[in-house]
């Protein structure tokens, strides 16, 4: 698990640096998301999954959700 927080923490810190509204930033909020929705252990397994294969995280949406209120329902790797 150590690997998946430090990438969580590597790309916090590239947020930071980026600033608000840079893609480092969105993907920023997309792990926060998945840290909320699924805890540390499977958000930062899911980091290391997707580290591996050269991939990222991604929220899922529900698509009977209308677009303006969609909460996301889970996480995938894109």
């Amino acid at each position: 698990m150590g690997k998946g927080k430090d990438l969580f923490g590597h790309y916090n810190d590239l947020a930071k640096e980026k600033g608000p509204g840079s893609e480092e930033s969105k993907y920023a909020g997309v792990l926060f998301q998945s840290l909320l929705m699924l805890g540390e252990r499977r958000t930062f397994e899911l980091l290391e999954e997707a580290d591996e294969k050269g991939k990222k995280l991604k929220l899922e949406y529900n698509t009977n959700a209308k677009a303006s209120s969609a909460c996301p329902c889970g996480v995938t790797l894109t």
